[in-house]
């Protein structure tokens, strides 16, 4: 009977109940929205991303760790290559590392067999 429950509710409620259950089933996408982020990003913009120091930004840039690109006095960064940029630090899990094993010392066995 969910009908005559929602029909006992009043506007504010209602609005109070909705914005519970899409946050359940949205999780914190509901809750803590994310800004629109823009394409290209300035120093700022791009700490702000990585959460990093804007001097530590710079430190990176100058060590050419962090792709980027500049015109003029400014630097600016993509947004998908920042993304990329972060998960190649993307640390493997125990099974991805037993499965590189394996598969290394099976070519291994089959190049000494194929001697």
């Amino acid at each position: 009977m969910a009908v005559s429950f929602l029909t006992n509710l009043n506007e504010e409620e209602f609005k109070i109940f909705l914005k519970q259950a899409l946050s359940e089933i949205m999780g914190d996408r509901i809750t803590h929205p994310q800004p629109d982020i823009p394409d290209i990003m300035d120093v700022k913009q791009a700490a702000h991303f990585l959460r990093l120091q804007v001097t530590t930004l710079y430190e990176k840039t100058s060590l050419k760790i962090i792709p980027h690109f500049k015109k003029g006095n400014k630097l600016y960064f993509n947004r998908t290559e920042l993304q990329a940029w972060v998960q190649e630090g993307k640390v493997k899990t125990t099974d991805e590392l037993q499965s590189e094993a394996a598969s290394y010392s099976m070519h291994r066995e089959l190049k000494k067999l194929s001697r």
